[in-house]
């Protein structure tokens, strides 16, 4: 039988922690978390995916994007289940859309 997650627990706005079926257990800090979110826009910042860009000239932002602080990009705001296989977390500068496996978050442990 395949090990899984029993228990998820916040811990406060500075991680995770993981009880998983085989009695290990995993704390996970939230910067970690979120410089290894697995959405498609993170990876392609990290270099990890390319996604070729359609022909044509870039067009100009109307509006200057603020950047976010370190400490609102790794606040960790909320937790909730992806089906039966994966967590997705929100984060303090808003980004929500990484779909963390439980594959890929027990191997954080030895990364």
């Amino acid at each position: 039988m395949e090990t899984h997650p029993i228990e998820f627990r916040r811990l406060g706005e500075e991680g995770l922690a993981i009880e998983w079926s085989d009695g290990f257990n995993q704390k996970l800090p939230s910067e970690m978390l979120r410089r290894a979110c697995p959405c498609a826009a993170c990876r392609e910042a990290r270099g990890e995916i390319s996604h070729e860009k359609p022909l044509g000239s870039e067009k100009k932002r109307a509006l200057q994007i603020i950047e976010h602080t370190i400490a609102e990009e790794t606040r960790l705001l909320k937790i909730w289940s992806v089906g039966t296989y994966a967590i997705g977390l929100s984060w303090g500068d808003g980004h929500n859309t990484g779909i963390y496996t439980y594959q890929y978050l027990r191997k954080l442990s030895s990364s």
